[in-house]
């Protein structure tokens, strides 16, 4: 049977499931709130365990020549140029058969729609509610217009309205940090290299996209909400990171001003399930996540890849069930890591920064390596 499926939202998951979709040519319609597709400036890590699920659907080396780089090596280091630890990342990925890299977001939303026929994806569709009956689900929207489906993937975020229908509103969980993020025209020498700069409550990264741009984070610890005016938040941080090693200042006094973003990071508890009845929850609308790890897109990813490529079957329980199965005890697993290390990462006493470097510098490589194959080495 081809079941009609609506996927509420145009991210990175929502279109990764809508191109496996699409693959198997099952029947299928995308909701996206937004008037027009897109991404937000920003760069994107993907690990190998998510590459692995793109070139499933026809992303291969044409994009990964062209966008991006790739990454030969992950590090964390303090702000005096001192490396702390590191890691062959090439040692990891070979396992997987593919490399990680770092893109712009735009890139790869670019590279997802492309596979999607367009008449597939709605825009302006902010969902307001949802209604299950035995024959499906029926969609109200904002606009005043309904849609019904057999099947609804809730791929809408952070704050996923799908999951607030489903299991109820509740706040998302602040990690006590906000980050800033920005794409420069710099150019740095050192490529390939994954590097996470810590300092006191202060933590930052500059990675290269390619010979002229870069991308960057950083973040700092402040209460929920300390929403900097755009205008500000440039001399802001070029006065927190001044003096850091690594290209930090230079990436933000290269970077427009009003460019700059400015989001607070949030993960939420567990939930005991992520479906009910004829509807379930994608990425970050089932398992947010801190972006600590690199791995919350990647997430996302194999979602939309597992979903994918079992949708066509008849048993929807079924599918729901094994989805679960398969993806419930890692993803999670992956959000308290996340937000354990960079906890730690925003230690901002002295004495504490000081263990952490000791601790940093006294583990071994191979302990490392271990953790990124835990999380990298995986096939959906």
């Amino acid at each position: 049977m081809n079941r009609s499926i609506a996927i509420i939202g145009a991210g990175i998951g929502g279109l990764t499931l809508a191109a496996f979709l699409q693959k198997q040519g099952l029947k299928f319609r995308v909701f996206e709130q937004a008037e027009k597709l897109g991404e937000v400036g920003a760069g994107i890590g993907l690990w190998a365990n998510a590459t692995n699920c793109l070139e499933q659907i026809g992303i291969d080396d044409r994009f990964w020549s062209t966008t991006g780089c790739e990454v030969h090596k992950a590090e964390i280091a303090n702000p005096q140029r001192k490396v702390l630890s590191k890691c062959d990342v090439t040692s990891v990925t070979e396992k997987m058969g593919t490399g990680s890299f770092v893109v712009h977001r735009a890139d790869l939303h670019n590279a997802l729609s492309s596979l999607i026929d367009s008449a597939a994806i709605i825009p302006c569709k902010r969902l307001f509610s949802l209604e299950q009956e035995s024959e499906g689900v029926t969609l109200y929207f904002n606009d005043g217009s309904e849609e019904r489906s057999d099947l609804v993937i809730g791929a809408d975020g952070l704050r996923s309205k799908v999951r607030s229908e489903l299991f109820g509103e509740k706040e998302p969980v602040y990690s006590g940090q906000t980050c800033y993020r920005g794409i420069a025209n710099l150019f740095i020498p050192e490529r390939h290299v994954l590097r996470e700069i810590q300092g006191q409550g202060l933590r930052a990264a500059v990675i290269p996209l390619d010979d002229q741009r870069v991308y960057w984070w950083a973040t700092e610890n402040v209460p929920e909400g300390t929403n900097r005016e755009p205008g500000t938040i440039k001399e802001h941080l070029l006065s927190r990171f001044e003096g850091w090693a690594f290209n930090v200042p230079e990436a933000i006094a290269a970077t427009d001003a009003g460019a700059i973003l400015q989001n607070d990071l949030y993960d939420r508890p567990p939930l005991p399930t992520w479906s009910k009845g004829s509807a379930t929850l994608l990425g970050d609308a089932a398992h947010p996540t801190t972006p600590n790890l690199g791995q919350g897109a990647c997430m996302a990813i194999e979602d939309g890849c597992f979903l994918g490529k079992r949708l066509g079957k008849d048993d929807v329980t079924e599918v729901f069930s094994l989805y679960e199965k398969a993806r419930k005890a890692r993803c999670e697993s992956i959000v308290k890591e996340s937000r354990r290390f960079g906890w730690i990462g925003g230690w901002q006493n002295p004495l504490a920064v000081r263990l952490r470097e000791t601790i940093y510098a006294a583990t071994p490589e191979s302990v490392m390596r271990r953790t990124m194959e835990k999380h990298m080495v995986h096939t959906v």
